[in-house]
């Protein structure tokens, strides 16, 4: 019975530990991948354009050692029509320099390659001369599209009100960008915002995007709020907002399977209900000889109580050993490949200091439960009773 609680409890807190790393791992994935493609905060007006210059200033008088960049944007729909293929595309018009010190996009592209790291953000401001376009590597391959090539873009004239006419515009295709996110890859294109503005006659930006020198979410989030203070009159919001239900659901995804799996563990913990049962029940006239002797009812239950928390305490932190162990070798060393539905490419796995320590508490408690329950009997145990019928 001992050998059992131990291995139950321990596979128990393995497969719980486990699963928490690698839902860890998700989460952090994912985060990375977005907040590299978004700046941390967003500034907007719906409905309005905003004058990049003087807000810009505004935010670097009063918050400049804290901004690490400023990038203004516009984003607006647009047809690609190659090779008789036509296709809605979302094109979003930035200033290279800008765009380069608040996201990752000058590191995702993929073709061409720059000649050094170092030449990143001037490849990158390369591919954006006016007139050229930036694409996703499964936008170019759905429409056949080379580097090199040209397409016409169908954009609807500015100020046409009585019906939609649509004006041709020639661009090139300058190279192509793997973000690893389903809706760059394939619904996404970047040119320069002078190109942009000029196809549809606008001035101003529809967005800026905030890159902050903190990576630290606590900084991250009073920053926010001297932000909106700052700028009452405009929308202000972290990144997280732009994916609530993305969010909210690995939030809920690692809830959920801590959850389940501490159940899992708390019936590993109820062979030690048995087992201290049937501990007490052979150990009767031992006990009836104790408290005989003057011993207390709560110094007999201690020694119980150390047994049942030996067994959890060692179970567990083999448990977690095996678990550090899988979890350490799935992050930096073994790739599982998954399916193009997931985020990710492989399984990932991150290790926290945190969830060892909840896992382990929780372990605690459930085996400090399981071995509270039997020692409620000490005190029903009638002397007398016993060591008559023994």
């Amino acid at each position: 019975m001992m050998r059992m609680c131990f291995v139950g409890i321990m596979i128990g807190t393995t497969a719980l530990m486990l699963t928490l790393i690698i839902t860890n791992g998700f989460e952090a994935v994912i985060s990375e991948k977005i907040r590299g493609i978004n700046a941390p905060i967003t500034i907007s007006s719906p409905g309005r354009r905003l004058h990049e210059a003087s807000i810009k200033a505004a935010l670097m008088k009063d918050f400049g050692n804290d901004i690490a960049g400023i990038s203004g944007s516009s984003i607006k729909q647009v047809i690609i029509d190659h090779a008789e293929t036509q296709t809605m595309v979302m094109v979003r018009g930035i200033t290279p320099a800008n765009e380069a010190q608040v996201s990752s996009l000058p590191e995702k592209i993929v073709r061409p390659l720059p000649s050094s790291p170092k030449n990143v953000a001037a490849h990158f401001a390369r591919l954006l001369k006016p007139d050229q376009l930036l694409i996703g590597y499964k936008l170019a391959h759905n429409l056949r599209l080379s580097v090199g090539d040209e397409c016409t873009i169908m954009i609807p004239k500015p100020r046409s009100k009585q019906q939609v006419k649509l004006v041709a515009r020639t661009v090139t295709i300058s190279g192509f960008f793997n973000v690893g996110l389903e809706e760059y890859d394939s619904n996404m294109a970047f040119i320069n915002h002078e190109t942009l503005d000029a196809w549809f006659n606008e001035e101003g930006v529809d967005q800026l995007a905030i890159a902050l020198r903190s990576t630290s979410q606590s900084v991250q989030d009073k920053l926010l709020q001297q932000f909106k203070k700052r700028l009452p009159q405009l929308s202000v919001s972290p990144w997280q907002e732009q994916y609530p239900a993305l969010v909210a659901s690995l939030k809920l995804e690692k809830y959920v399977m801590f959850f389940v799996l501490a159940l899992v563990t708390l019936v590993a913990c109820m062979n030690m209900i048995s087992l201290l049962f049937m501990q007490i029940a052979y150990k009767r006239r031992d006990i009836a000889i104790f408290k005989a002797m003057g011993m207390s009812s709560m110094t007999i239950g201690a020694l119980f109580l150390w047994m049942g928390m030996i067994i959890t305490i060692s179970a567990s932190l083999i448990g977690l050993g095996l678990a550090a162990t899988a979890g350490y070798l799935l992050e930096h060393h073994t790739r599982i490949a998954l399916p193009d539905v997931y985020y990710v490419s492989y399984l990932p796995a991150r290790l926290d200091w945190h969830i060892f320590l909840v896992v382990f508490i929780t372990t605690l408690l459930l085996g400090l439960l399981a071995t509270w329950l039997p020692l409620r009997n000490l005190k029903s145990l009638h002397i007398v009773d016993v060591l008559r019928n023994s």
